[in-house]
């Protein structure tokens, strides 16, 4: 019935969404959720609300007593958000390829390193980006689907428990992120045909642990491969590792050949370009201020073009507004 988005009023000044009828709300208190689900912390950057009406009576409904017919079942049904992006069959083979990955923690362990790897990754296809949200995540899980997952039984065996968020941060401090990887992209080949191939390539942190860089399915989302980098060092010996340094080690070890790779200004950068190249795929990137030289050719090459003409309807996009430009290579 009705959508809801943030906007950052320090850097945007939300033209799209309202060129695409968003109606601005206000703004935000400028809190941040910590780790724990009911504990927020001032962050003194409050975020502009928008809403849109996906339904003409939207209103109307949404301030009713009773939910109106046809939407009754919406109420009950579990959110996207808290579903599993895989199915039974899927996730047992995962746990098979998980259960290769050496645990480094001590033997008064209580859940497996597999039942707690295969959960951070179910989280992370789901969308989910923090090591707190990912704990939350195992919480909102129904006994059944904590079973597909491996997780421990209760003492008194009538339901699965699911790990604490000390449980998960243990684990990422000591393991091998690369053993991690490496168990997930065999998986991912031995499935691949049975999962969608993936090529959008973006990285997100765990708590500025470890960074997990991904390339995805356009239409699903679903990934293709997975590369893993440690962020903050564990120790003195751990070395930290760029995103840029992930993304060539992702792609000299996935198979690449008649894809197109998609992403931001980040990996619009000669060597990683010059390797997707050379393994057979083509690319699709931003280009803006972190290219100078490209930049500056690159709008010498628009000035001499004729002018658009003017479209009967006004839309705004990111590259248009703020100079960018898109550098592909087929």
């Amino acid at each position: 019935m009705l959508a809801e988005t943030f906007t950052d009023i320090e850097q945007f000044e939300g033209t799209c969404y309202k060129a695409s009828g968003w109606q601005p709300c206000g703004e935000t208190k400028g809190f941040t959720r910590e780790h724990r689900a009911d504990w927020y912390v001032r962050n003194d950057r409050p975020k502009k609300l928008w809403l849109r009406t996906l339904n003409r009576n939207a209103g109307p409904m949404l301030r009713a007593i009773d939910m109106a017919p046809g939407y009754e079942a919406g109420l009950n049904r579990q959110s996207p958000e808290h579903a599993l992006p895989l199915r039974e069959g899927q996730i047992d083979s995962l746990l098979d390829a998980l259960r290769e990955v050496p645990d480094p923690r001590a033997r008064n362990r209580v859940f497996t390193c597999s039942s707690l790897l295969v959960l951070v990754a179910m989280a992370l296809l789901a969308g989910r980006k923090t090591l707190a949200s990912i704990q939350r995540y195992g919480q909102l899980l129904t006994p059944k689907q904590r079973r597909w997952l491996g997780l421990r039984s209760n003492k008194a065996g009538t339901s699965r428990v699911a790990p604490s968020y000390s449980a998960l941060y243990n684990l990422l401090c000591k393991m091998d992120p690369h053993e991690f990887a490496a168990a997930l992209n065999g998986w991912l080949s031995v499935a691949h045909g049975t999962l969608p191939r993936g090529l959008a390539i973006d990285g997100k942190y765990v708590r500025n642990l470890v960074l997990t860089l991904c390339l995805s399915e356009h239409e699903s989302g679903a990934p293709d491969a997975i590369a893993v980098a440690v962020q903050a060092p564990v120790n003195e010996e751990t070395k930290k590792e760029g995103e840029l340094t992930c993304t060539r080690r992702l792609y000299a070890t996935t198979p690449l050949h008649g894809a197109t790779i998609t992403g931001d200004a980040l990996n619009c950068e000669p060597q990683s370009m010059t390797l997707a190249v050379e393994k057979g795929a083509g690319f699709l990137f931003q280009l803006k201020a972190n290219q100078p030289g490209a930049l500056a050719q690159a709008m010498d090459v628009a000035a001499k073009l004729p002018p658009l003409l003017p479209a009967k309807r006004t839309n705004c996009s990111t590259a248009s507004r703020y100079g960018g430009f898109t550098v592909s290579m087929r």
